[in-house]
């Protein structure tokens, strides 16, 4: 069992962000330490939008509460995903410095949560903090195409080298997940040193918002239990597969197809 520190947004209906990252973290045995950057009623596009930012001040005191109690020896991984502004991604930066000075062993995987579909959901200042702030303290990251293209300014849809892009990140580790789509399936791309892996899936229709984050709990947990990056990868995307699959057609991701045979 490893434990995890996961910080990103919280819905209470509608598997996206900590309600999808933890719950695959859980089913792969591990302790998750939640911690809300905004809080919603229901995932966008589900429902009547309510929503609570959680104050930077607050996001702060709570990571000097675990600082405080020696939380950051115990911790095995970090995980980050949806921030609503610059200034949160300041303060969970400056958390995730102290936490590898304390602990160097720990495996931070940061899921730069900025846009999909050729357009940013968040205000371009707060983009550019995950980009210069969070992104150069991952051991891992997991953007999507688009999320690619922006964070490395490659933003040429003819570029085909997906791999140079994910290489232009810097870090040691990248998946860069629907990083091709036709109608034969949808790729995901794995960079690691000289490696270039690239697995491609059936493409699902019709299916909910959530499976990023859920490939991201999915790929951290793996690594935790030991697994190699590409034993990670294929594991990460059996058990996605089947989410999606029992997902389609429905409002939100269908978590219950975790519970099939463990690799």
């Amino acid at each position: 069992m490893g434990r995890v520190l996961a910080i990103s947004s919280h819905v209470a209906r509608g598997h996206v962000g900590l309600a999808a990252n933890v719950p695959a973290l859980q089913w792969l045995g591990h302790e998750v330490w939640a911690l809300p950057t905004v809080i919603l009623a229901c995932r966008p596009g589900l429902g009547t939008f309510v929503r609570h930012d959680v104050p930077p001040s607050s996001l702060q005191a709570m990571l000097r509460g675990f600082e405080a109690d020696g939380c950051w020896r115990s911790l095995d991984a970090v995980l980050t995903g949806y921030f609503p502004s610059a200034a949160s991604v300041a303060v969970v930066a400056e958390a995730v410095r102290r936490i590898k000075q304390a602990n160097p062993r720990v495996l931070v995987l940061v899921d730069p949560i900025l846009g999909d579909a050729g357009r940013l959901y968040i205000p371009g200042e707060t983009a550019a903090a995950i980009r210069d702030q969070l992104l150069p303290l991952a051991d891992i990251a997991t953007p999507n195409q688009f999320e690619l293209q922006w964070l490395t300014g490659r933003t040429d849809p003819a570029e085909p080298n997906a791999a140079a892009a994910a290489r232009a990140l810097g870090r040691p580790r990248v998946v860069v997940t629907s990083a091709a789509s036709s109608r034969g399936g949808i790729a995901t791309l794995l960079v690691e040193g000289n490696a270039e892996i690239e697995r491609r899936q059936t493409l699902r229709e019709k299916i909910p918002n959530g499976p990023g984050d859920l490939f991201a709990g999915l790929m951290l947990g793996h690594l935790i239990n030991g697994l190699k990056a590409e034993a990670a990868l294929d594991a990460t995307l059996a058990a996605l597969d089947r989410v999606l699959a029992a997902s389609s057609g429905h409002d939100v991701l269908q978590l219950a197809a975790l519970a099939g045979p463990r690799p």
